[in-house]
């Protein structure tokens, strides 16, 4: 249930070099913001446990590909997807194991971000 530290800094590598090569010397700047709003908005999540660093590094690649617009719907996006995925998996457990909720379950919120990420980025009329 990790998430690679090489997939992360390649990400961040080819997110800076697509805004770079798109914006120029501005693209820097929107880069670094977009990749620092997940860490400032997801770290009470860290810190409670209901995410990884994994998840909240995951959000930061996916920012510097994104607009800042995009980047907060796919935040809201995936806490929905993951809520769905969720209730889905309980609602199977349930019916396969007579699952009572007594023990605690999981999912790999990161599946949650990349259909979000698909979601935001092609399905979703943005303004």
């Amino acid at each position: 249930m990790r998430i690679s530290n090489r997939l992360i800094a390649s990400g961040l590598m080819t997110g800076l070099a697509f805004r770079i090569l798109g914006e120029g010397s501005t693209g820097i700047v929107h880069f670094l913001v977009n990749i620092s709003i997940p860490v400032i908005l997801l770290f009470l999540f860290f810190q409670l446990r209901a995410l990884g660093a994994g998840d909240i590094k995951l959000f930061s690649v996916a920012g510097g590909f994104l607009t800042t617009r995009q980047l907060f719907y796919l935040i809201g996006t995936a806490f929905l997807v993951a809520g769905i995925i969720g209730v889905g998996k309980i609602l199977y457990l349930m019916c396969t194991t007579g699952y009572s909720g007594k023990k605690k379950t999981l999912i790999h919120f990161s599946i949650a971000v990349l259909l979000s990420y698909f979601i935001v980025v092609w399905g979703c009329a943005i303004a």
